[in-house]
């Protein structure tokens, strides 16, 4: 007979692994094995560990929440894999309470002997006790899937309402401009039906190879529509919004967006981007192949590589601000960009896109790896660096440097965060030298040396960047050769008699300050920049006194009600300037949270600072505090799209005569300003119909919205039209029709943010209905 094997010790392989040691160095025992926690400490039977998807990324410290207000720095229930959209997200740093005790699982054999002291009293009747003892497990098997099925069957409404409101827009715009849309779609039938192919196709075919594998088929748990929505058909709606009236269609945006939308196609559904860039394609080919067909302002050469383009730069943007915008959101921003890389035309939008493809471009070339570095270098604790003094290395140490050094294992390179190993778990063997950063034989004064010669790197590009780059290339293509320099002071300051005298002196007849009439609308202009500084200082004074009395989502909020007071008044009066002054606002915020994110001292600890009483939970997912990007986006998309839409002569490109008359301009302002601070703060405060699904949104909240945009949009027509306007009870219905779009979009949309989809949705509508 063989050796008997030794016996196993099954108690012994089944119980948990041991503990690790404590993370923290140099920490001080404690009593307790969870100090911080209130109530019953839990049975060691169970070790709770926290889930590695919520530990993937952490937040930048200026940012974190304080340790001595809440004893958890980040809310149980964020959801760091979604994304959170409107009033979810608004006050999750308000909600920091203890998590509450967490409920011990009964093993089998404890869920036996409940059962057994129930049924003392059948003692001797086993049948009798496990009959009885399947008829209570079955029942609650059979109530979870019920409310698995029920969450479901919300998921499908909630879902279906999302695609409905979609159709619904799509509906409007082929119906809208008296047909005249539909027509345009009808002369453009082969490019649409070729683009319909794809699609269509491309959906159907996705489930085949899962079938030829053998495997099931089953929902995805999201049930998320957004990335076969926007993406797909926001840039269609919108190029079809911007059809001139009475043309014989020329409308240059229908091709590109076309091919735009298709390359915006899932990676999943398409996995090869090749394959990908061939079916983009399709609807240029069939443009290509009818010569009678209504060409594109760009030849087929420029329109080809537009689906390499969007998918290189979807993958630059996805490396930069993932996860703080989901796919969806990456997809339209590259959208976005793409359009205004190959359409602008007029000077505002020449310096937008000087600005942002111009100076992203230089900031990401010339700076990435400095602000890698930078953040690496932050993140080391500042025990681990070398005390002063202490220069000598050991010589085991030096000799084993030079040997790992020889075989190319070893690596001093800045780009290499800091591998800690916990103090007092078990490695196999010491750490190699490649684990050991180049940053903690820093000393504490060198390290402070290194963050200064990174941040006047930094800034010394940014500067370099405007001054060598953008400088020449605004003012030769947007400014007829004047130096932007000298162009802006006259554009502000023409009128004053002493800025007058300078100029005359200097270099009289140059810039200008010498054009007709635009001494008066330089004056309005200075009118307006002290406005602004007024509202900003009152608002930004009003929050901070106030600033431990009122919740999260209502200092939010304030700066919702600014936005309405800054730019729905000046946007009427001066359009040209409101669009220049998003822009530069836009291009300044970028650039603060890069040296937020970058933390660049002497800055980023105070921009940190400022915006810690204003983050949520969205905010906290990755590198870049999106929620006042967005906020100025969602504002500055109706000034955009209006005046993109609008052909202005090319002396009228900054003095343009009489107010705005499109009241799709102040759609962004009235849905992001009004809308969703009503919203907020009304259902919050009074809802007490929810609508059903997850998030908290609530039917009086929704109505709030409705009467919020009614209102803002009924006093823009007036403010725009008060002797020409009609108020008839169809005109009432149209705005009625926006503020119930919008207000529904808010209530049902997660996978995109609101303060991005509802603007532009609002604003097609406004176009389409012509108010």
């Amino acid at each position: 007979m063989g050796k008997k094997n030794p016996p196993i010790d099954f108690l012994k392989a089944l119980s948990p692994p041991s503990r690790p040691g404590s993370p923290v160095a140099n920490r001080q025992p404690s009593r307790s094995p969870q100090p911080y926690r209130r109530g019953p400490p839990p049975s060691p039977r169970v070790h709770h560990t926290p889930s590695p998807d919520r530990a993937a990324y952490l937040p930048s410290p200026a940012l974190t929440p304080d340790a001595s207000r809440a004893p958890s720095p980040l809310p149980r229930k964020c959801n760091y894999g979604g994304s959170e959209s409107g009033t979810e997200a608004d006050d999750e740093l308000a909600r920091k309470l203890p998590a509450p005790p967490r409920t011990r699982k009964r093993t089998s054999s404890e869920e036996g002997r409940l059962f057994e002291q129930e049924d003392d009293t059948f003692d001797g009747q086993a049948d009798e006790r496990g009959r009885r003892r399947r008829r209570l497990i079955g029942g609650a098997h059979e109530q979870g899937g019920g409310k698995k099925r029920n969450l479901r069957a919300i998921a499908f409404v909630r879902r279906g309402i999302e695609i409905g409101l979609m159709g619904i827009l799509v509906g409007i715009v082929l119906c809208s401009r008296e047909g005249r849309i539909w027509k345009e779609v009808r002369i453009r039938e082969p490019e649409f039906a070729a683009w319909a192919s794809v699609l269509l196709t491309t959906l159907a075919l996705y489930p085949l190879p899962i079938l030829l594998r053998g495997g099931p088929l089953a929902l995805p748990r999201s049930l998320d529509p957004s990335p076969l929505l926007y993406p797909i058909l926001f840039p269609i709606l919108v190029a079809l919004s911007m059809t001139k009236e009475n043309t014989k269609s020329k409308n240059p945006y229908i091709l590109s967006s076309l091919i735009l939308s298709l390359s915006s196609l899932p990676p999943v559904l398409i996995p090869r981007w090749d394959l990908r860039w061939m079916l983009s394609l399709l609807p240029l080919a069939i443009q290509a192949h009818f010569p009678q067909r209504p060409s594109s302002e760009f030849n087929s050469d420029t329109l080809s590589f537009l689906p390499p383009l969007h998918f290189a730069l979807t993958s630059v943007l996805t490396y930069l601000l993932h996860p703080s915008l989901t796919s969806t959101e990456l997809r339209m921003v590259a959208t976005a960009l793409i359009n205004l890389l190959i359409y602008a035309s007029s000077p505002q939008a020449i310096i937008l896109k000087a600005v942002l493809w111009g100076g992203g471009l230089g900031v990401l070339v010339l700076c990435e790896d400095v602000i890698k570095w930078n953040v690496n270098l932050a993140r080391v604790p500042s025990h681990k660096l070398r005390r002063t003094g202490n220069a000598i290395i050991g010589i085991a140490r030096w000799k084993r440097l030079i040997s790992l050094r020889t075989k190319g294992q070893a690596s001093d390179s800045e780009g290499e965060p800091p591998k800690i190993t916990p103090k007092g778990s078990k490695s196999a063997g010491p750490r190699p030298i490649s684990q050991i950063s180049f940053y903690t034989s820093l000393t504490h004064e060198q390290a402070r040396k290194r963050k200064l010669a990174y941040s006047l790197w930094v800034y010394g590009s940014v500067v370099c960047i405007v001054i060598i780059a953008l400088r020449p290339y605004i003012g030769r293509y947007a400014l007829d050769g004047v130096d932007p320099f000298v162009w802006a002071p006259g554009y502000l300051l023409c009128g004053q008699g002493w800025y007058q005298n300078i100029v005359d002196t200097i270099a009289p007849g140059s810039g200008y300050c010498v054009t007709e009439g635009a001494a008066t609308a330089a004056n309005l202009r200075l009118l307006i920049m002290g406005y602004w500084l007024v509202v900003l200082a009152t608002g930004i004074t009003l929050v901070t006194a106030i600033l431990t009395h009122i919740q999260v989502d209502t200092r939010r909020k304030i700066f919702h009600g600014m936005v309405v007071i800054m730019f729905l008044i000046p946007g009427v009066l001066d359009p040209a300037f409101t669009y220049l002054g998003l822009s530069l606002a836009l291009a300044a915020f970028l650039l603060l949270d890069t040296v937020r994110a970058g933390q660049l001292p002497p800055f980023s600890g105070k921009i940190a600072v400022f915006l810690q009483p204003f983050v949520d939970g969205r905010d906290l997912k990755g590198p870049v505090v999106v929620s006042h990007i967005f906020l100025l986006l969602g504002c500055a998309i109706g000034w955009w799209f209006t005046l993109a839409s609008t052909s202005t002569e090319e002396g009228d490109a900054w003095d343009w005569s009489g107010r705005q008359t499109d009241l799709a301009f102040a759609s962004g302002v009235v849905c992001v300003g009004l809308g969703d601070a009503a919203a907020s703060l009304i259902g919050r405060r009074f809802g007490r119909t929810k609508w059903g699904w997850r998030g908290g949104k609530s039917l009086e909240g929704s109505l709030a919205f409705t009467l919020a945009v009614m209102t803002g949009l009924s006093v823009g027509r007036w403010w725009i039209g008060a002797e020409t306007q009609t108020w008839s009870p169809v005109d009432w219905a149209k705005i009625a029709a926006v503020g119930l779009w919008g207000s529904m979009v808010e209530a049902v949309v997660t996978g995109v943010n609101d303060n991005i989809v509802v603007p532009v949705g609002a604003w097609i509508v406004v176009r389409s209905l012509e108010l």
